[in-house]
């Protein structure tokens, strides 16, 4: 299950590293220590910013870190992660997928939360990014613009 591996995987590299507290990834990544313990201990899952900061401290694929593979990091160099709103129209662009496509045809997501998306105005959960990525049929790091 998504936020058990999550969890799992967000413990794994703070144990891995020698020397690395949860004050120093708080430091680092702009998250405070208060919710850095809430992700540790499953009571909340990052938003969209906290979790990018997590993939660039720890330098690992958004898909590992979610579950969705074993593999720490893609072959290809890890990118930094854009803002999301052009990058979802450049994927959906891409793809060549239409909001009508992803609200009627999947019925997983609402107009609203699109228009969020594409407009800026907000940035999906880490399970919106799993659905949209599978839904797309691509990986969620390309999806947030991490690879190419």
């Amino acid at each position: 299950m998504f936020p058990a591996i999550f969890i799992n995987r967000l413990k794994e590299f703070l144990v891995s590293e020698e020397n690395l507290t949860q004050i120093a990834v708080s430091q680092a990544t702009n998250i405070s220590p208060s919710n850095l313990n809430e992700y540790l201990s499953g009571k909340h899952l990052p938003d969209f910013q906290n979790f990018v900061s997590l993939l660039e401290f720890f330098s690992c694929s958004a898909d590992y870190l979610l579950g969705l593979t074993d593999i720490p990091s893609n072959e290809e160099k890890l990118l930094p992660v854009p803002p999301f709103a052009p990058q979802f129209k450049k994927v959906l662009g891409e793809l060549r997928v239409t909001q009508y496509y992803l609200v009627e045809k999947t019925k997983k997501f609402s107009y609203n939360q699109l228009q969020g998306w594409l407009k800026g105005n907000n940035e999906p959960t880490l399970p919106c990014l799993i659905r949209l990525a599978q839904t797309l049929d691509c990986s969620v790091d390309y999806l947030i613009g991490r690879t190419k």
